[in-house]
């Protein structure tokens, strides 16, 4: 970008991480599915950059896919849930807006927790920044409460693309379709430490990652499914991300964005108060 450089966003979320509408469908490579990886192109198509026929260099990868989506206005939207044998126990859902253009964003990220040992996750977060300023506001059941305002960017603790780089090489890939850029897959672990898991969750396999790369090298949509061990019982683990919008997505300043701001610094100006009110030692 010519005059902003928004932090490292989201490719494809866990997200750190992760949700769940069920409304993410589309993914390719099901539970299930049998994949045979395809064979190298004897055409002269080239491949995405970090991928060629022998594997897939995650960092280079994620570098080009941050790079092209730096120049360019995006949705993103993600999935995480953990299903057990009474059905869903976790789910989170995250949506993010960038405005590279005017060098804006904004999500929400919303948690639902129905048997888990987390207990209960923190209510609903909505978030807007720009080059200068960061503002939050929790949703909360009976109000809504103006979480925060300052004036350094805090979505580095947002971002996913960490999330999407280890789980590229913690597992081993094969492209099975080169038709609309490349369809990677992958069936197994190669560096199990390093796929990235929700807490008290253990012992990840079964995995089944699918995803979807354009011949620039824009990582639109990714699936990953494996199973994983909680409190010695078997769950299984989903995540799900894409990009939408690409190019006419917009952010709009939030009206909130003001309450938040004069509720922030209240309070600061009444703990100042209470600080030189407060007896000094002799």
């Amino acid at each position: 970008m010519a005059c902003y450089r928004l932090p490292r966003l989201v490719v494809l979320a866990a997200l750190v991480a992760l949700a769940g509408c069920g409304g993410l469908g589309g993914v390719d490579g099901p539970d299930g599915e049998t994949v045979t990886p395809a064979p190298v192109p004897t055409d002269g198509a080239r491949f995405p950059p970090g991928v060629e026929s022998g594997g897939v260099s995650a960092a280079v990868l994620v570098e080009t896919h941050e790079r092209r989506m730096s120049e360019t206005n995006y949705t993103f939207v993600s999935q995480q849930r953990v299903t057990g044998t009474n059905g869903t126990m976790w789910v989170t859902n995250r949506t993010r807006r960038i405005a590279s253009d005017e060098g804006a964003y904004a999500g929400r990220i919303d948690h639902r927790v129905e048997e888990f040992p987390l207990g209960r996750f923190a209510a609903p977060i909505e978030y807007w920044g720009n080059e200068s300023v960061y503002a939050s506001r929790r949703i909360l059941s009976e109000r809504t409460r103006f979480h925060g305002w300052s004036r350094t960017d805090q979505t580095d603790n947002l971002t996913s693309l960490p999330l999407i780089e280890r789980t590229l090489a913690a597992t081993d890939l094969s492209v099975v379709d080169r038709s609309d850029g490349v369809r990677l897959v992958g069936r197994s672990l190669r560096e199990p430490a390093r796929l990235p898991s929700p807490p008290y969750l253990a012992d990840p396999r079964n995995v089944s990652l699918t995803v979807r790369v354009t011949d620039e090298g824009v990582i639109t949509r990714w699936r990953l499914a494996y199973d994983a061990t909680l409190t010695n019982r078997t769950v299984r683990v989903t995540r799900e991300a894409r990009l939408t919008d690409i190019g006419s997505t917009t952010v709009r300043r939030p009206d909130w964005v003001d309450t938040a701001r004069a509720q922030t610094l209240t309070r600061d100006e009444e703990v100042t108060r209470r600080e030189e009110a407060a007896p000094t030692e002799a």
